[in-house]
């Protein structure tokens, strides 16, 4: 999926899933996120399969609440299905967005392939 929308080549296919987004603010437990706050339904489905885009999303929650002078972690459970096929995670849900690199041009250990 990380490369998948820089490729030549691209095989047609299905794909839905959802993501929910939690925070945990210092010394606090995890929070859900209410996505409708952020983002369109358009958006929300947009971002339901797409890493990078699910990356961005977390550091935009980090900034949000920089502004406001609070630490967060960010966490995201994810499912996916291609083609009908069984939900699967892609994104570590143990993984904290918010500290997370994005590395443009090869793999990131928190997007997770193929279990």
């Amino acid at each position: 999926e990380e490369g998948h929308r820089l490729s030549w080549r691209m095989m047609l296919r299905s794909k839905r899933g959802r993501n929910t987004f939690y925070i945990k603010k210092k010394n606090k437990k995890k929070e859900k996120v209410k996505l409708k706050d952020y983002v369109t339904n358009k958006q929300r489905n947009a971002m339901a399969g797409k890493p990078d885009m699910i990356w961005q999303f977390a550091q935009h929650l980090k900034k949000e609440y920089a502004k406001q002078g609070e630490e967060i972690e960010v966490y995201v459970r994810n499912k996916v299905t291609v083609n009908s096929q069984k939900r699967k995670s892609i994104i570590d849900p143990k993984v904290d967005l918010a500290k997370a690199k994005w590395n443009y041009w090869g793999h990131n250990d928190w997007v997770l392939i193929d279990q």
